[in-house]
């Protein structure tokens, strides 16, 4: 893809730019197709508590260190 972003004279002279174009949109449309189908590991929901007006939220238990 560098060669084809350096815009190399001779290239330019033989009137290239839709082929140089093509060849660019071409590359980013498969680098973003193997992104996009790529395998991701789910993450688990996570639950969400919700508090009604007036109300205070529920003290959560504090982490506790191992160290």
């Amino acid at each position: 893809m560098e060669h084809i972003l350096s815009s190399c004279t001779t290239a330019l002279t033989q009137g290239r730019y839709r082929w140089r174009h093509d060849s660019v949109l071409q590359e980013l449309a498969d680098k973003l197709e193997r992104e996009r189908t790529k395998k991701r590991p789910r993450q688990k929901p996570q639950m969400i508590q919700f508090v009604k007006e007036g109300q205070k939220a529920p003290k959560k238990p504090q982490p506790t260190s191992l160290y």
